[in-house]
């Protein structure tokens, strides 16, 4: 990993980016936990290795988002990819069988697919992209000296 990387996921987010994250983890999660039908079959192996994959990079992204910093972020999306595809692989290894329900869970794992990408882009975007981000600050008009003092001495 190369000095840019560790400095841009060592870089701090604002707070309320990070208490978005996690409610929405929390919401989504038990909607689409309780949207599961009972099962009587064995969960597969490759099941349990990607869920445990998955629980540890949600105790990663919690631990990343109460020390408010980018890894958080990235622990976020890369725990909703493999949630994606444990709702995947769910009723394709037979151990839940396929119904509605199973769409509820899809729009639940890729809406958090959608939470931690738009996180990720709002924390500042990726190393090293082009793309734009938005500025929080208000514009000010600096050629109208007034002006630029009584927004200055509002803030």
């Amino acid at each position: 990993m190369d000095l840019d990387t560790r400095t841009w996921l060592q870089e701090r987010i604002d707070g309320r980016l990070a208490a978005g994250v996690a409610v929405a983890w929390f919401v989504l999660l038990q909607v689409a936990m309780a949207l599961e039908p009972v099962t009587h079959r064995p969960e597969p192996s490759y099941g349990i290795l990607l869920e445990l994959t998955m629980w540890l990079l949600l105790a990663s992204m919690v631990t990343g988002l109460v020390m408010q910093r980018r890894w958080g972020l990235v622990a976020s999306l890369a725990a909703a990819g493999f949630f994606t595809a444990l709702s995947v692989a769910c009723p394709v290894s037979g151990h839940h069988p396929f119904g509605a329900w199973w769409f509820g869970q899809m729009a639940c794992a890729l809406g958090l697919v959608a939470v931690g990408v738009t996180a990720i882009r709002w924390s500042g975007g990726l190393p090293g992209s082009s793309a734009p981000v938005p500025d929080a600050t208000p514009a000010v008009e600096a050629e109208d000296p007034v002006t630029a003092g009584a927004a200055a001495s509002r803030d």
